[in-house]
């Protein structure tokens, strides 16, 4: 059976906070998904932020953004009294978003008595968990907020326990919204990035797990020259050392997973490649002068595949010269992804990718542009030759592209809110490769999307 669904980051849900959360509106969402028999959600990384507002390079792994707490269910069980409101442009102001939200945030923990009835509950989370994130912060705080390789003072008590509140709060509001998802039949589609900032908790908790000289760095992440980018990507992330990691059989990285299949139905293994091989950029250098290095391929994923079920996972499998990945994939039966931006062949007039029952498809992910912006983009013979091969689907070419996605066999078909919409290129999540000013897409409300969903769906 396919499964149907929206693509839509938890950040850019409607609200009056400045960036979306786990509040009122994710509840609307999974409704409207519902009452449109649609049956998927997918939200990319909760992981916390980097400085770049980056879901792709985390400070955590084993943690949750404490912007997505809702302030509208911290009311709701007492913390807060009072709220605030930023207007809604359709994009997030990061920093004042940080700035205000904090605020509220110190009183709600300030508020957070031994007689609140979540205390003892919290109690007995501080006791039973390793909260690596809280810790990490707390050390973050009293060095000034400088990068781990400069922490003199150890971490304060206090800051260490309001760094922890914001991670046991971040759990609850997400548990009692996945349950909410689960009584409407909705499955949840997070994403697991692939590699961490450099300056996160995990890096700083594991540092023998990565390619450290002294601390320092001298490789990072990146891609190669393809269609993505043709002078390559430079990531900047640390790369594992999956030498060091085969020793215990991967408990750090299976560790992560274990947390993200907790937090998730289905989970989508960002740059899957990777465990095939991954690319090795020296750090001054350019992306061309990177080197492809064997990953740990079967190895690993056996260890991950005895404790997690393989059949929670989907993958990221884009890129040039594919095969052993390919191999790597089917191996273990994971779907893989098609995006028809890339899969339709102008000169040939066709679709390259048919074969979908094991895929999961994207007209566009957040990677991509929208199908609009993608079209608008086009010169006139390959709009000709789209349009052709569409003759037989009607309404504006966003609509035709859906229409004959929705007839395509797949296990998984979703769609991005923006192109239900009909957005342009000005309302993409995040163009590859560029840092600043990504990841700030809002929606205003539900009322246009509501309307264009059903017309869809019929």
């Amino acid at each position: 059976m396919k499964n149907v669904g929206i693509l839509l980051p938890i950040f850019s849900l409607p609200n009056k906070y400045g960036i979306g959360d786990f509040g009122p509106s994710a509840y609307n969402f999974i409704d409207i998904l519902n009452k449109n028999n649609l049956n998927c959600w997918e939200i990319l990384p909760l992981n916390p932020i980097d400085a770049d507002n980056s879901p792709y390079s985390p400070i955590s792994s084993t943690a949750i953004e404490p912007l997505f707490i809702s302030i509208d269910k911290l009311i709701e069980i007492g913390l807060l009294s009072d709220s605030y409101s930023i207007v809604n442009d359709g994009k997030i102001n990061y920093e004042n978003v940080r700035n205000i939200k904090s605020k509220y945030l110190k009183m709600a923990y300030a508020n957070f008595k031994e007689n609140h009835f979540l205390y003892k509950e919290f109690i007995k989370y501080k006791e039973n968990r390793n909260i690596e994130y809280a810790k990490f912060m707390a050390l973050k705080a009293t060095n000034n907020y400088k990068h781990w390789k400069y922490f003199i003072n150890d971490y304060d008590a206090l800051e260490y326990d309001y760094q922890a509140f914001l991670q046991f709060i971040a759990e609850y509001q997400w548990n009692e919204l996945k349950k909410y998802a689960e009584k409407n039949d909705i499955k949840i589609i997070g994403d697991l990035p692939i590699y961490v900032n450099y300056d996160s908790s995990d890096v700083y908790f594991n540092k023998k797990c990565f390619m450290l000289n002294n601390d320092d760095l001298d490789f990072v992440s990146g891609a190669s020259p393809d269609y993505f980018n043709t002078a390559g990507q430079k990531w900047f992330h640390p790369l594992y050392d999956f030498t060091h990691q085969k020793q215990d059989n991967y408990q750090y990285l299976i560790k992560k997973y274990i947390y993200n299949t907790k937090l998730f139905d289905v989970i989508r293994i960002d740059h899957f490649r990777a465990f095939s091989t991954f690319y090795k950029i020296p750090i001054n250098k350019s992306p061309k002068e990177g080197m492809w290095i064997e990953g740990p391929s079967y190895d690993f994923l056996d260890n991950l595949f005895s404790v997690v079920n393989k059949n929670k996972f989907i993958v990221e499998d884009l890129g040039d010269n594919l095969d052993e990945v390919i191999k790597l994939r089917d191996y273990y039966n994971l779907p893989g992804m098609k995006i028809f931006q890339y899969t339709f062949d102008f000169c040939y007039k066709k679709d390259t990718c048919l074969n979908s029952s094991n895929l999961v498809v994207y007209p566009g992910n957040h990677d991509n542009n929208t199908i609009i912006g993608w079209y608008n983009g086009l010169d006139a013979l390959q709009k000709i030759a789209l349009d052709e091969f569409l003759i037989n689907y009607s309404g504006n070419i966003n609509e035709r592209v859906i229409h004959y996605l929705m007839d395509q066999p797949a296990k998984y078909l979703i769609f991005m809110v923006q192109d239900i919409l009909g957005l342009s290129s000005d309302y993409r999540i995040n163009i590859p490769g560029d840092i600043k000013n990504q990841w700030q897409y809002r929606m205003i409300d539900f009322k246009e999307f509501e309307e264009k969903i059903k017309i869809l769906r019929k």
